[in-house]
């Protein structure tokens, strides 16, 4: 018999292997299955199918504040594709720095622009949340990019920004979409 401890001295039972169902003593005593080639793979396997059924379940979830997370995350990676190559809308930094996908007319405020590509546009991290957008440049950039008469419109727009699940579904598939475009 031998006896077999973990780092913190810990004595470790055999257990009986998740995949294979023969006894093993584990290095430790997390370890739930053991380390023999085809177990492995067989753990990566269900991992794999584990994640791409979570992927499906969240895209399929009629849950409207998980459907907006998603969007968001879709829209932002879409205008971080868009302007890959541009430097911040705000402080013209090009490099070293990470980069967001920054609104002009914030979320919380003007929720009805919240996916409105003109409204986002790629942002340093410094400036989207250290210096709260840097709104007086980025107002100059967004003037100099559309013009004043949609920079206008965007600021005075005061329409309701009430979305569907089935807009918000629509919306995830088109974005993902242009997102296949630019990769």
């Amino acid at each position: 018999v031998v006896i077999v401890k973990d780092f913190m001295g810990v004595i470790l039972n055999q257990k009986k292997c998740r995949y294979c169902k023969e006894y093993f003593t584990p290095f430790n005593s997390l370890q739930p299955f053991c380390f023999k080639t085809e177990c492995i793979q067989e753990h990566n396997k269900a991992t794999r199918e584990k994640k791409a059924r979570k992927v499906k379940k969240e895209f399929k979830e009629s849950d409207k504040s998980t459907l907006l997370k998603l969007a968001q995350t879709v829209v932002n990676k879409y205008i971080r594709l868009r302007d890959y190559k541009l430097p911040c809308c705000s402080c013209g930094h090009l490099e070293g720095r990470q980069f967001h996908s920054g609104h002009y007319e914030n979320v919380a405020g003007k929720q009805q622009l919240r996916f409105y590509t003109l409204n986002i546009n790629k942002q340093c991290s410094i400036c989207n949340n250290y210096l709260s957008a840097n709104l007086v440049p980025y107002r100059k950039f967004m003037i100099d990019k559309y013009g004043l008469e949609k920079v206008e419109w965007i600021e005075n727009n005061n329409q309701r920004g009430n979305y569907t699940v089935e807009y918000l579904q629509r919306l995830i598939k088109v974005f993902r979409k242009k997102i296949k475009l630019y990769e």
